[in-house]
C-alpha cells in the first residue's frame, strides 16, 4: 500500500490563513521524512469548510519545500475552470517540480461553490468530460486542434506549450462515486479515488464497476490501482484517538452544510443532520485508533482492493501537535507494517463475475451517508 496526506485546510475558527497553511506544509514535510509517498491538495472555495482555493499554486510551493514526495491534487474541479489555461498551468507545474505531479481531477459536488462560478450541478458532468478531453489533447498533441463541445468551444486552432515533463502526461486520478465516473476512469486509465465513509460494500461496488468498465473496453482487469480517502488519526491508544471524534464530526457536518447551501458570510452551519451516525457507527468508518488498530483497518481495506490511501489528517480544527504525533506513529509503525500488503490476487476475477451495478446500486451499497449525496 502507498500512503499520502490529504489537505484542504479547514478553518472552523477562522485562524490566520498563513499560519494554518504553514502548519500543513510542516506536516507534509514531516510526512516525507516519515516515509509517506505523496500528498494531496484539495480545491475548495468561498467557505471555511476548506481554505484551499489555489491548489496548483499551493502544489508548486509544497513541491519546492520537499524533495521526493509526489504532489497530487485531490482534486482539481474541472467544471469551474478554463481547460486550456488549466492544462498550461499543470504542464508548467510538472516541469518546475521535476515530474513529481499527480493530476487528480473530479466533477465536484458542492452547489455552494458551483453557483458562484456560474455552473450548475446538472451540467457539471458534461463540463467535466469535455474539459478532461481538451486537457489531454493539449498535453499530447503537437498539432493544432479545435474543439466543439456542448459547453467548451475552441473555434480557433490552438497548440499548447510547454508539455508536461511526464509523458504522455502526469498520472491521472479521478474522484467519483458513479458508474459514469468509473467508465471515464477505465477509458483514460485513471486511478479512482473513493472514500472510506462509504464502507466496505460501497468500496467493493466501486471496484466492481471499474472492472466491468475495463472489461467492456477490452482492457486488463489485473493490477488495478484503487485509492481511498480515509479520515485518519493515530494515537498511542484507541481511547486517545476516539477523543478526537468531534473534530471529524465537524468536518462531516460542514460538508453536509455546503450540500444544503447552509453558509452564512462564508461560515458553514455545522449542525446535526438527519441520519447522522452515532459515535460507535461513525468510528467504524474512521481510521482512528492505536497503530495496531489502524494497521488492521488498512489491511481490511486492502482486501477490498485498495492500493493507495489518502489520509485526511487535518480535519475540523484538530491541533497541529496531534497531527504531527499521528504522522510519526504512521511512519514508525503503520506504514512499515503495510509496505508489502496487496489486494488479494483473486479479487479482480471474483468481481468480474458479479452482476453489473448502476449508480443507484453504488449509492445503496454505502454503509451510510457520505459527505454529499450527489453521485460524482
Amino acid at each position: 500500500m502507498q500512503f499520502g496526506l490529504f489537505y484542504e485546510w479547514p478553518n472552523p475558527d477562522l485562524r490566520n490563513w498563513k499560519t494554518l497553511y504553514g502548519e500543513g506544509v510542516e506536516e507534509i514535510q514531516y510526512s516525507e521524512e516519515m516515509g509517506f509517498d505523496y500528498c494531496l491538495i484539495a480545491e475548495h472555495h468561498f467557505s471555511n469548510y476548506g481554505n484551499s482555493p489555489a491548489p496548483l499554486l499551493q502544489a508548486l510551493h509544497i513541491g519546492q519545500q520537499t524533495n521526493r514526495l509526489k504532489i497530487a491534487t485531490g482534486i482539481l474541479v474541472l467544471p469551474i475552470s478554463q481547460p486550456l489555461r488549466l492544462a498550461e498551468e499543470v504542464a508548467v507545474l510538472d516541469n518546475l517540480i521535476d515530474g513529481r505531479f499527480i493530476c487528480g481531477v473530479g466533477r465536484g459536488y458542492q452547489p455552494h461553490e458551483f453557483g458562484r462560478f456560474g455552473v450548475t450541478v446538472a451540467e457539471s458532468r458534461q463540463r467535466f468530460s469535455e474539459s478532461l478531453e481538451v486537457m489531454i489533447k493539449a498535453w499530447t498533441q503537437d498539432e493544432s486542434f479545435t474543439y466543439d463541445g456542448e459547453y467548451i468551444k475552441i473555434p480557433n486552432e490552438v497548440t499548447v506549450w510547454p508539455k508536461p515533463q511526464q509523458k504522455p502526461h502526469p498520472p491521472l486520478w479521478l474522484a467519483g462515486t458513479s458508474v459514469d465516473s468509473m467508465q471515464l476512469a477505465a477509458k483514460w486509465d485513471m486511478m479512482p479515488l473513493t472514500t472510506g465513509l462509504l464502507g466496505g460494500d460501497g468500496m467493493r461496488a466501486h471496484l466492481a464497476s471499474l472492472i466491468h468498465a475495463r472489461m467492456d473496453l477490452g482492457k486488463s482487469i489485473h493490477g488495478i490501482d484503487l485509492g481511498m480517502q480515509a479520515i485518519t488519526h493515530v494515537a498511542e491508544t484507541d481511547e486517545q484517538a476516539r477523543e478526537q471524534i468531534e473534530y471529524a464530526r465537524w468536518q462531516n457536518r460542514a460538508g453536509r452544510a455546503l450540500g444544503r447551501l447552509a453558509v452564512t458570510n462564508g461560515r458553514v452551519d455545522v449542525t446535526p443532520y438527519e441520519g447522522e451516525p452515532d459515535d460507535d457507527r461513525f468510528m467504524e468508518r474512521l481510521y482512528f485508533g492505536s497503530p495496531e488498530t489502524v494497521i488492521e483497518k488498512f489491511r481490511r481495506a486492502a482486501e477490498l482492493g485498495v492500493t493507495h490511501v489518502s489520509c485526511w489528517s487535518m480535519f475540523g480544527g484538530i491541533e497541529h501537535e496531534k497531527i504531527m504525533r499521528s504522522i510519526r506513529l504512521m511512519g514508525e509503525q503503520v506504514i512499515p507494517a503495510l509496505k508489502d500488503v496487496h489486494p488479494p490476487a483473486r479479487l479482480a476475477d471474483e468481481l468480474a463475475k458479479t452482476p453489473r451495478v448502476t449508480t443507484e446500486d453504488l449509492q445503496a451499497a454505502r454503509s451510510g451517508q457520505a459527505p454529499s449525496d450527489v453521485p460524482t
